[in-house]
């Protein structure tokens, strides 16, 4: 049974998505601030659903905190702003929902970043049209061999092990350019995203308008 930490000062809310998770399976734990989310982090936990806003310290703060135990992580905030939300993927979040949200919504993020942890390193990796074959560093779609540069090649593989996390330009740039000025001088990203969506489909790596990439 995977297990649910929600960091949330609403207790209204916070026990509305208890109820609704625990009818779906999960082992769910609230933490209604700052040192008590710390607190709970000492017992295993597979997702943090955190609300920023907590009344004793910045939410931000507990992003690195749990991505430092392997702790998945949904920002869920009323701020629907993409700076903020930039600035909480930069630092590790996962993904982000903002409120209000359905509580189905929440279920169907929470799968995807489960997905991620049982993804294993195995001969090959599939998702949708894409096969990638991890020894021979090949890509397949719809069954045939797509020709990619070995940049295209780490960007795809990095989406594919991670479908539907949300990667700003700035984690991108920091992953694959060494050299930040000219990348923004030259755009090479937008090009890179260009030529793997020419090659494989074009919806394979969606636009996030305003922040970033994602694979759905």
């Amino acid at each position: 049974m995977k297990s649910i930490l929600i960091i949330e000062d609403n207790a209204e809310i916070a026990l509305q998505m208890k109820k609704y998770l625990i009818n779906e399976g999960y082992e769910v734990d609230i933490a209604s601030s700052y040192y008590e989310a710390i607190y709970n982090m000492n017992v295993d936990i597979d997702v943090a659903l955190l609300d920023i806003n907590l009344p004793d310290k910045d939410g931000h703060h507990l992003i690195k905190k749990l991505k430092k135990k392997d702790i998945r992580v949904i920002v869920t905030t009323v701020k629907n702003d993409e700076d903020f939300i930039i600035a909480s993927l930069d630092q590790g979040a996962d993904d982000y929902l903002v409120k209000p949200f359905s509580l189905a919504m929440l279920r169907a993020r929470i799968d995807a970043v489960l997905r991620t942890i049982a993804l294993a390193e195995d001969e090959f990796i599939t998702y949708k049209d894409i096969k990638i074959d991890l020894i021979k560093s090949e890509v397949y779609f719809k069954e045939e061999l797509v020709e990619l540069t070995a940049l295209e090649y780490e960007i795809l593989l990095l989406f594919i092990k991670n479908p539907h996390r949300v990667y700003t330009r700035g984690q991108l740039l920091e992953m694959f350019w060494e050299d930040r000025d000219r990348f923004v001088n030259d755009n090479t990203l937008t090009s890179t995203i260009k030529r793997v969506r020419e090659k494989l489909d074009r919806e394979v790596i969606t636009t996030v308008r305003g922040i970033g990439y994602r694979m759905d």
